[in-house]
């Protein structure tokens, strides 16, 4: 064997194993994403959806305008500003779960409070993943959100009624 055949023998393997390390590292993200798209389902079907603690009455006036009401919510999502006399706080959060950076499962609930007491009333809690794709974009990340009975506007009309007990 010539000197000539030896480096392109040498080129050809080299070519191969940065194709085979290419094709392993495919394989493992797609595997993660697998996984987490699948725990996602998981906690969906564990402690997904609406959650209703306590419910409460509103005047027929304020009830389902739950994004102009400022007299009944809080814009801010949370109680924390005493200049504000709303009674109810609409806020959420998304938490990651594990310590995965790529891709990354995310615990989101949405949830209705009492100003009054901090007492929540009603959670609605989904599971996602974030992330995860093969090559880099400009555009979103991508991502996966389990499917989940209800929705956050259902939860706010779960937890108050029109009616006065």
């Amino acid at each position: 064997m010539n000197k000539y055949q030896q480096g392109r023998s040498i080129i050809g393997m080299l070519f191969l194993s940065i194709i085979a390390c290419f094709l392993s590292y495919i394989g493992v993200i797609k595997l993660r994403v697998f996984l987490m798209d699948w725990e996602a389902d998981r906690l969906c079907a564990k402690e997904g959806g609406i959650h209703i603690y306590e419910k409460a009455y509103l005047p027929g006036g304020y009830a389902y305008n739950w994004t102009a009401n400022e007299k009944i919510f809080r814009r801010s999502f949370g109680c924390s500003n005493p200049d504000e006399h709303a009674p109810y706080a609409i806020g959420g959060t998304e938490i990651p779960i594990g310590r995965s950076a790529n891709p990354t499962l995310y615990k989101m609930t949405s949830y209705v409070m009492r100003c009054s007491d901090k007492k929540i009333l009603g959670e609605f809690i989904r599971y996602g993943r974030s992330g995860g794709r093969i090559t880099p974009t400009l555009g979103p990340d991508g991502g996966y959100d389990c499917k989940v009975s209800g929705d956050r506007l259902t939860m706010l009309e779960t937890v108050f009624s029109k009616e006065q007990p």
